[in-house]
């Protein structure tokens, strides 16, 4: 419970950093941004879980509590759908590749940065 209300607090500030007027309105940086940095988190604790024997308790808090709280498919989809509906489709397919190819990358990424700790 801990670790899904840090995640989402986190969530919170990093929506409302790029809500601002000096960023583009019509991409959601802020999911984009929230969701590749949970991919490369999950990579890395599942690395860390599967070479270390990182405790259950740890990762059920961490993977489950704080990344499922911080990471956000949900917008992801809405922001997605309400892009192409409303006339956006580039900035819709934009979010979908940045969105899944990044997120992809960046789980590979965090698998291999585990092997460094």
């Amino acid at each position: 419970m801990l670790g899904g209300a840090l995640g989402s607090l986190i969530r919170y500030g990093v929506s409302g950093c790029f809500t601002t007027k000096s960023c583009n309105p019509e991409f959601p940086l802020g999911t984009l941004y929230v969701n590749l940095a949970g991919c490369l988190l999950i990579g890395i604790v599942f690395g860390l879980c599967e070479t270390r024997g990182v405790s259950p308790h740890f990762r059920l808090f961490f993977m489950t509590g704080f990344l499922g709280a911080l990471t956000t498919f949900s917008a992801y989809g809405l922001e997605t759908v309400t892009s192409a509906g409303g006339g956006l489709l580039n900035v819709a397919i934009f979010n979908i590749a940045a969105n899944n190819i990044g997120g992809l990358a960046l789980v590979k990424a965090g698998l291999l940065l585990a092997r460094f700790f």
